[in-house]
């Protein structure tokens, strides 16, 4: 949600400033959220034009209502077409371009920063910035759903905290680089899951954590590996994906407070990781079935 001002805006750089490239404040910005490296706008705005500029971040727009009319012009090319909902602008950093909406649109704005990227998939970095084939409307289900989900999780006010948007963005970052690189990483073949010493030090962390913020990059880093591939193996190692993993270990610890006539049930939550009362309520009764007062009258 918005709180006052949003000074963090996605910004282009224009005649020697840097701008804010929407004609308007956003209706939802995750410039207070606890996302790192990223910046999700949603917009809903009339007819605009904006001259020649240039992106500092990769960028990403998601269309969202009716087919409307696009122009636009870039490295020396020209073109115009319809968009439709789950169309989506895709722009290397760097990029430089003029473009017009002739009506009203409401679309969802993302950039990146170059260290997302370097997170996803670190073991092929090799420093220098990675160039993206520029698209105007492409439909990917796979943008679309994670843009989609990105914004839920921030209307919501990201009750998971900073580790679910770390994980779409990672899944992200992956995608845009094995489908839009000009040169795309290698691909790798994940098997075994994680050696057994690595998923016991995570495992560790995790345990510790719980009541905190549970970063999907440090858990990377203490399995000593990229985001991406620590992922992959954690899931097969346990079955579930990191996100999925702590929620049921706070889950956990939870049912064992709440076995404490003297734990008060937001106290409980609080200890487990949940700051959100109603988010509490709400993954304990999906998870368990019913809700933490019913679970605790059983007892």
């Amino acid at each position: 949600m918005l709180k006052d001002g949003t000074k963090r805006r996605i910004r282009v750089r224009q005649g020697g400033e840097c701008v804010p490239l929407a004609p308007a404040t956003p209706t939802i910005s995750s410039a207070y959220s606890p996302w790192e490296g990223v910046l999700l706008e949603r917009h809903r705005h009339g007819p605009y034009h904006v001259d020649d500029h240039e992106h500092p971040s990769y960028f990403l727009s998601l269309h969202l209502s009716g087919p409307a009319p696009l122009r636009w012009r870039a490295n020396g090319k020209e073109g115009s077409n319809i968009v439709g909902p789950g169309s989506a602008i895709l722009l290397s950093r760097g990029a430089r371009d003029s473009v017009s909406f002739p009506k009203s649109v409401e679309r969802i704005l993302f950039t990146l920063e170059p260290k997302v990227f370097q997170h996803g998939l670190q073991e092929h970095y090799t420093g220098a910035d990675m160039e993206l084939v520029d698209q105007w409307g492409v439909q990917d289900r796979q943008i679309e759903y994670i843009l989609r989900a990105l914004e839920a999780d921030l209307d919501a006010g990201s009750p998971s905290g900073k580790l679910f948007g770390e994980s779409l963005t990672n899944a992200l970052a992956v995608h845009l680089q094995q489908r839009y690189a000009v040169t795309p990483p290698k691909t790798t073949d994940f098997r075994g899951g994680l050696p057994n010493a690595r998923l016991k030090r995570v495992q560790e962390y995790i345990e510790a954590n719980l009541d905190q913020e549970v970063a999907l990059s440090q858990m990377a880093a203490i399995a000593g590996m990229s985001s991406h591939y620590f992922a992959e193996l954690f899931k097969q190692s346990v079955r579930l994906s990191p996100h999925q993993y702590v929620l049921r270990r706070r889950i956990e610890r939870a049912r064992k407070l709440l076995h404490n006539p003297n734990m008060r049930i937001l106290e409980a939550g609080v200890r487990s990781g949940f700051s959100d009362q109603s988010h509490f309520t709400k993954i304990f009764r999906r998870m368990v079935g019913v809700t933490p007062s019913e679970y605790r009258s059983t007892l």
